[in-house]
């Protein structure tokens, strides 16, 4: 027995032996070269028109002490190709670059950086859902060269006409400590949130504390039958607490434990139509103390011309998933209130190309459930030389909603052929499926081109409208503004409508914006 108990704890002092021998037998980083390439580089600026020169000119090239604070090792550090993948990653995510590269010459490390375009003067102009929507102003993403942002405008929405205004810095005070204020003056109220706080940037980050106060004023409206039913004030409040601490930590994911305090606030009081509902659920107030647990998975792949052209994309086909439960003591003539969350997401190879699925779910807990809703969402990408195929199917399912709340199935939700609130219900299932083929590279180093064919299906039911079957098919035109850092895919589409919504509208419908459909 006692030989049996000493070959055991040998056993186990070898396997950890053999573990950090593995660690120690890493070379160590030596030095770390950063590599900054402006938005047209210096051969193309040469050989091209004066205008990449002074558009050059005019950009201020991304420091290379902003990208040092980005970066998840330092010379001394073991030589981790994990954590060099994870830095590229993480500095892809900004949108401030068009191309992005960390590899390992020796045990010298080089991150090199090609900036995109950060200074937008904003002059969008989008038709969704049969609803033209526009906005001026100016955007920089890349402020100072500092990875901060600054923009202001003013945006003719749907429901209402804002002038706006936003600050962000990544990096305030102290590194990934990012902060961010926005302020909007509504045509129908004001709207403002700040927020602070480190969250988990990377797999091995030890713990995250984020704060955030938002409150906002203005006219909620519901729909039935395609038309405007009700229109109601809505008064909102939130301040929120998170943070969590890592369990472990490691290549394929990490494991952490989470928790918050959220204090909620809804109003909603008769404006125009029919008064929201008395009592309780036009007058929310609950001070929830949640706890949860996160375990984000790590398997990365790299793709190009999937959602955008001419960039690079990330994807994770790993299994992440999150819980959260919360209680609220009791406010006004509420009783004790409880709070469920989760989510989960995964991924997997396909011959030729991936699936990626994702799935959420919600409730507060007060006499049964209510406002709860599940979603889900599952879409596969098949990629052939300048092809790619993709379908998706989505769903989202409401069981006793707040009255503000309701589940469309119009433009912008799947559909893209029908207007704007074609149909309301609580619950909808829609399914995509789009041809894309990438036709022209990039032209003048500035634009390339892809169109697509696509068919849309979708069916709603609940109240108010009840259930109803919409579906289109369509063309469109695919315009990538390769230099541009952000909204740098144009899409343009036209939709033949093969089922006619509540109004009995039917034919062709244009829409245009920045993005793909789905």
């Amino acid at each position: 027995m006692t030989r049996v108990r000493v070959r055991g704890l040998c056993g186990l002092l070898a396997a950890l032996a053999a573990r950090f021998a593995v660690a120690e037998d890493l070379p160590a980083i030596s030095t770390v070269e950063i590599r900054t390439i402006d938005v047209f580089s210096d051969a193309e600026a040469a050989q091209k028109f004066f205008l990449y020169r002074f558009a050059n000119s005019l950009h201020v090239k991304t420091k290379s002490s902003f990208i040092k604070t980005q970066l998840l090792f330092k010379p001394g550090d073991p030589l981790r190709p994990e954590i060099l993948a994870e830095t590229e990653r993480n500095l892809r995510a900004f949108g401030l670059f068009r191309q992005v590269s960390v590899t390992a010459e020796g045990t010298r490390v080089v991150v090199e950086t090609a900036d995109a375009w950060t200074l937008l003067l904003r002059g969008s102009f989008s038709n969704k859902g049969g609803v033209t929507e526009y906005s001026l102003g100016a955007e920089e993403y890349n402020l100072l060269g500092l990875g901060m942002q600054f923009g202001f405008g003013f945006e003719q929405e749907v429901d209402r006409t804002s002038r706006s205004a936003f600050f962000a810095d990544p990096n305030l005070i102290w590194p990934h400590a990012a902060f961010r204020v926005d302020v909007s003056d509504l045509s129908d109220g004001q709207r403002f949130s700040i927020a602070y706080g480190r969250p988990f940037y990377a797999l091995g980050v030890p713990w995250s504390l984020q704060g955030l106060v938002n409150r906002a004023d203005f006219d909620t409206k519901l729909y039935a039958g395609g038309e405007e039913a009700a229109t109601w004030r809505e008064r909102q409040r939130i301040a929120l607490v998170q943070g969590g601490s890592l369990l472990k930590g490691g290549v394929r994911g990490a494991d952490r434990l989470l928790g918050s305090i959220q204090w909620t606030e809804v109003r909603l009081q008769d404006k125009d139509g029919p008064p929201p509902p008395a009592g309780p659920p036009s007058n929310r107030r609950f001070l929830f103390f949640s706890a949860g647990f996160e375990h984000a998975g790590s398997e990365w792949i790299t793709r190009r011309q999937v959602d955008r052209l001419e960039r690079d994309e990330d994807f994770n086909l790993s299994t992440g998933l999150r819980l959260e439960a919360g209680i609220s003591p009791p406010f006004d003539d509420r009783s004790v209130a409880g709070r469920l969350l989760a989510s989960v997401q995964s991924g997997t190879s396909i011959p030729r190309g991936f699936a990626l699925f994702s799935a959420t779910g919600s409730t507060r807990l007060e006499a049964g459930f209510q406002n709860a809703m599940v979603g889900a969402d599952a879409r596969g990408y098949v990629q052939s030389g300048a092809w790619t195929l993709v379908g998706r199917i989505g769903t989202l399912v409401g069981w006793n909603l707040d009255p503000e709340n309701q589940i469309a199935l119009d433009g912008t939700t799947g559909v893209r052929g029908y207007r704007l609130h074609a149909v309301e219900g609580n619950r909808r299932l829609v399914g995509n499926a789009e041809a894309r083929v990438f036709l022209v590279p990039e032209i003048w180093s500035l634009l390339s081109f892809g169109l697509a064919a696509f068919g849309d299906a979708g069916y709603s039911w609940g109240a108010p409208d009840g259930f109803w079957h919409l579906a289109d098919a369509g063309v469109g035109l695919r315009v990538g503004i390769t230099r541009a850092s952000k909204n740098n895919l144009v899409r343009i589409d036209v939709a033949r409508v093969l089922h006619p919504d509540p109004l009995g509208r039917t034919g062709w419908l244009v829409s245009f914006a920045s993005g793909q459909a789905f």
